[in-house]
């Protein structure tokens, strides 16, 4: 006799392996966004170094006119700017893969990719032993 019971949990258990490999294939992309950032930010780091020996160097023995000089101080600004962005967005980015504890300016807490994950592989474990157990 057909089991409608059982042929739902079999799909369900389906579902729920699509739905990891859905995660799996978030959590690749997350991690190679987070790399290219994170080499963005040293390329901003290294710049910024390059300019601030540039602005010490003027400093000492000025070989350039004060506009050219005031233009590396902005550079220097914007640089600033762009590494706190870099930063900002590898913090979120870390959030999203890894996600974030209860404290006291997130009371609630979030699940990563990779807590979701794992949750997703227990429930594909209870929804296969539920069929073989319970049906």
């Amino acid at each position: 006799m057909f089991n409608k019971k059982k042929t739902y949990f079999q799909k369900k258990s389906k579902a729920v392996q699509n739905m990891i490999w859905d995660l799996e294939f978030k959590l690749y992309k997350t991690k190679e966004i987070r790399e290219e950032v994170r080499q963005e930010l040293s390329n901003k780091k290294a710049q910024l170094e390059t300019l601030e020996n540039q602005i010490k160097s003027q400093k000492e023995k000025p070989t350039m006119k004060e506009e050219e000089a005031k233009q590396l101080d902005d550079r220097k600004v914007f640089l600033d700017k762009d590494i706190q962005r870099h930063i900002d967005q590898l913090k979120i980015l870390d959030e999203e893969i890894g996600g974030v504890k209860k404290s006291a300016e997130n009371p609630e807490g979030s699940a990563g990719l990779i807590q979701q994950i794992e949750a997703l592989y227990e429930l594909k474990g209870i929804i296969k032993s539920y069929i073989k157990t319970e049906l």
